[in-house]
């Protein structure tokens, strides 16, 4: 059975489990059998779905809900429903992905509202091959107002020279930020294969998971181009 599943009688006590439920739970065989559900399950004991799963046991009714356990840090899709002769059937699954993915798209849009309209120049590319992952409006303008998300900086910008690469790859490699000013810059500014060389003040900061690896990498830019051609440098 993909799914976990937890037979219960007309108290809520454990009857039964399957391997699959006490994988996912992280309860070991033999410790999950004769103990309440609602103590037996992590995080479950005062949350919605206590309400829910109470409900469903006591009324001997059909329910669904979402389950979010921060000690295992994960989310649980649970459905119950009754069986002969006074049990009620508890299956279980995992759905973290989903809900991680989800959370994680939500996040990125609210990131790029704050962002937009931000008076620098702002990249979040992610993995070590600096894909972008995010371009607020500030960026866009800096590459004639296109949107490269989704493309590797060697892929949207393969007129950079090494020297930015080298940059780039050892902020990745070594979780240290990196400033500098007045990098001369030469690049396909258009898309339109006509080089433009400017001038920019740059800041590269890694950005980091749960576990202290570097994911990542935001990257400001503002350009200094017009200021040190009037300033006769």
């Amino acid at each position: 059975m993909i799914a976990g599943f937890i037979a219960l009688d007309s108290e809520g006590m454990i009857l039964n489990t399957n391997a699959r439920a006490r994988n996912m739970l992280r309860i070991p065989t033999g410790q999950m059998e004769g103990r309440s559900v609602f103590d037996a399950i992590p995080d479950l004991a005062g949350s919605r779905g206590e309400a829910v799963l109470r409900e469903a046991v006591e009324l001997r009714a059909n329910r669904k809900f979402e389950l979010f356990s921060p000690s295992l840090y994960n989310w649980f899709e649970v459905v119950a429903a009754p069986a002969e002769p006074a049990e009620t059937y508890v299956f279980i699954r995992d759905v973290t992905d989903r809900e991680r993915s989800i959370h994680s798209e939500a996040m990125r849009e609210a990131l790029r509202r704050i962002l937009g309209d931000a008076p620098i120049a702002i990249t979040i590319t992610t993995g070590s091959d600096h894909r972008i992952d995010l371009m607020n409006n500030a960026a866009q303008a800096l590459v004639g107002g296109r949107n490269l998300e989704g493309l590797t900086m060697k892929a949207a910008l393969p007129d950079l020279n090494d020297q930015f690469f080298e940059i780039i790859d050892t902020v990745f490699e070594t979780g240290e930020p990196k400033t500098l000013s007045n990098l001369q810059v030469t690049y396909d500014r258009e898309g339109t294969g006509e080089l433009y060389t400017g001038q920019f003040d740059v800041t590269y900061q890694p950005m980091f998971d749960a576990a202290g690896t570097v994911t990542g990498i935001v990257s400001t830019s503002v350009e200094k181009t017009q200021n040190l051609a009037a300033e006769g440098r």
